[in-house]
């Protein structure tokens, strides 16, 4: 499922169209994710329509590449038949993979074509990849019954089911239930997607011949005008809103009014995603309704229908907040103004409960900016501008967008961030070391052009200290002084490593260990995040799939101490329940598995003076200055 907020963002942004032969409407929130994953095309020509769901997952990056690169392929005009739309995807697909950005989506899409005489049928030709779904439902309510999941007009992908299930196994891969979710290789929960590289490397020659597959499952259908097409991803899904409830509440959106209104598929749209979230999804949520036979979209093209901006200090809830009120051209205090002023509103006709929840929300704002100023104005939204720079926001920060300095330096301005950091395995254990003597010191510091020598080093002289980062350039060394209260940077060469004592039991005799395989990334993502004694690493990811020796079981916290040989060349701990035994595999010897090729640990390659070792791909290195306790050891491989 991926990293959540400690509340959901609950601005929809809303997006209406209409054309000679269609009208419509999309709604996408972001919920209780970190991230907006998903995207979407709507495309309407004067002979033809092409509409699409994309929902990403471990990023953005595929759904928005997918969707920007059909656009691009559909300007040249309609893939002919079900071979040309299965090769222009699988074209698509190939061209994500030779980007190597990093993620996968799925993709449910629609081409639409009108009838060729007055009274006619609407002619749907319907894709799916993954788990996203087409609906197809009637002006009265009902769903028209599809052949595919629960009534739909697409099946889920799932690696369970029998067809998809054989082509795993013929091409490689295996399917394995964890926690009941059937995942290829015990990890993705799809068995058919854009991306997710990682997955099609065995099997083939054709694309469509390995355990994932971006190969299109098509079907065709016909349609009354008085019909409409629902697209959603699997957010609208997941919780307990079955397809044909969506059905009912989007037609009652669009045709229970009885004033002469023009639908309003954007606002039926908005509700489905609104209901998606009180059923208990979890997902970026996304729904788009189109409906025959063209005319005005029913309103405002592009809108936003505002949400509770009730988590002002923390950073993740706020960049999501931002990130989707931007969708609807507004920047976050001209969205949080907008709030404010329906939140008023809304308490007007409010009863007791949403009162009291409206009444703590408008609380947040004090006495709000002076009835004076006009609703929008430049003086007004400032008013909001400032109230917004009053909270002290405590960034989750995006590890992954920071180079290694930036990364380092935000660890020691926000020690909290420390531990987070080391257990995504991107700032190394703590190095200790003994800085040497002062004649030894102060002959290596006048030696280096980029040091200078002073009396805080002479104190330092002698004293046990922990390495911040590396510099290879000059060969020195940051260094944190806890007894001192000092950092200071110093020659590497001065600087004895110490090595930390492992109070632990002593591991398995040489004939009592055994080899295992490690269960894939997802499953042992969710098994990590639900162990007390565990905290993931993204070098975890490196053992996903690989075999290993276990060199002590803990049977109170259900974990076990694995070492992978080279080229992965760590130890760590592991959920004993994501370690399948290997049969027949037998352990080579006691140091096998722990050194290389020229007997040197895998971890730390000491130097021939005893010496503080720089690795210049490994050595930023940085500590809060605490001393790891044993169970500690567990948060980081060794």
């Amino acid at each position: 499922m991926g990293a959540t907020l400690p509340r959901p963002v609950t601005p929809i942004v809303v997006k209406r169209f209409g054309s000679t032969l269609f009208r419509g409407g999309f709604a996408e929130m972001n919920g209780w994710r970190k991230n907006m994953e998903d995207a979407n095309v709507i495309l309407c020509k004067d002979t033809w329509g092409f509409f699409g769901v994309f929902d990403g997952h471990g990023g953005d990056q595929c759904s928005k590449f997918i969707a920007k690169r059909l656009y691009e392929e559909l300007e040249a005009g309609p893939p002919a038949d079900d071979a040309a739309m299965k090769s222009m995807m699988l074209k698509l697909d190939q061209e994500f993979a030779d980007s190597k950005l990093p993620s996968g989506s799925t993709g449910t899409f629609t081409l639409v074509k009108p009838p060729d005489c007055p009274g006619g049928k609407y002619n749907i030709r319907v894709g799916n990849i993954g788990d996203s779904r087409v609906l197809l439902g009637r002006a009265d309510g009902t769903i028209v019954e599809g052949p595919g999941t629960d009534g739909g007009l697409t099946t889920d992908h799932k690696p369970d089911w029998p067809s998809e299930r054989e082509r795993i196994e013929r091409t490689g891969g295996f399917v394995q239930f964890v926690q009941g979710v059937a995942r290829v290789n015990g990890d993705l929960a799809v068995s058919r997607c854009y991306g997710d590289t990682q997955y099609k490397q065995t099997g083939g020659p054709s694309q469509e011949d390995h355990p994932i597959s971006a190969g299109p499952e098509m079907m065709t259908i016909d349609c009354d005008k008085s019909d409409f097409l629902c697209l959603v991803c699997d957010g609208i899904s997941e919780g307990n809103f079955p397809n044909r409830e969506v059905i009912k509440l989007a037609a009652e959106e669009l045709f229970g009014n009885k004033d002469g209104k023009l639908p309003d598929a954007g606002k039926a749209a908005a509700a489905v995603v609104k209901k998606a979230l009180a059923t208990g999804s979890y997902d970026n949520l996304s729904c788009m309704i189109v409906l025959f036979g063209g005319g005005e979209a029913g309103g405002a093209e592009l809108a936003l229908e505002t949400g509770p901006y009730d988590e002002p200090t923390h950073g993740g809830f706020k960049k999501a907040y931002e990130v989707m009120v931007e969708h609807s051209g507004l920047n976050l205090a001209q969205a949080i103004e907008l709030r404010y002023d329906a939140a008023r509103e809304e308490l007007k006709e409010a009863s007791l409960a949403p009162r009291q929840t409206l009444e703590t929300e408008l609380k947040a704002y004090g006495d709000g900016p002076p009835d004076s100023l006009a609703a929008g104005s430049e003086e007004r939204t400032k008013w909001f501008t400032d109230w917004l720079a009053k909270h002290e926001v405590e960034y989750d920060p995006d590890f992954a967008s920071m180079n290694q300095e930036e990364l380092i330096d935000l660890c020691h301005r926000k020690p909290e961030y420390m531990a987070l950091a080391r257990a995504q395995g991107l700032i190394a254990p703590p190095q200790i070391v003994r800085i040497g003597e002062v004649k030894e010191v102060r002959a290596a510091v006048k030696e280096c052009p980029s040091l200078r020598w002073t009396n805080a080093l002479k104190e330092a002289c002698g004293k046990y200290g922990v390495v911040i980062r590396v510099d290879n350039a000059d060969k020195t060394a940051q260094i944190k002084v806890e007894e001192l209260g000092l950092v200071c940077w110093l020659p590497v060469s001065v600087l004895d490593e110490v090595e930390e004592d492992d109070d632990e039991d002593e591991d398995f005799p040489v004939d009592k260990q055994r080899v295992v395989k490690v269960a894939g990334i997802e499953a042992l993502k969710v098994a990590v995040e639900e162990s007390a004694a565990l905290q993931w690493n993204e070098r975890f990811a490196e053992a996903c799939d690989q075999t290993g020796t276990v060199l002590r079981d803990d049977p109170g916290d259900g974990t076990s101490k694995v070492r992978f040989p080279p080229p992965i060349g760590f130890t760590a701990w592991f959920p004993s329940s994501m370690l399948a035994t290997v049969e027949g595999a037998t352990v080579e010897g006691s140091d096998a598995a722990s050194t290389d090729a020229d007997g040197e640990s895998e971890t730390t390659v000491a130097s021939d003076a005893g010496k503080l070792a720089v690795d210049i791909d490994k050595a930023d290195a940085t500590t809060d200055g605490e001393k790891n306790e044993p169970d500690a050891k567990r948060l980081r491989v060794e």
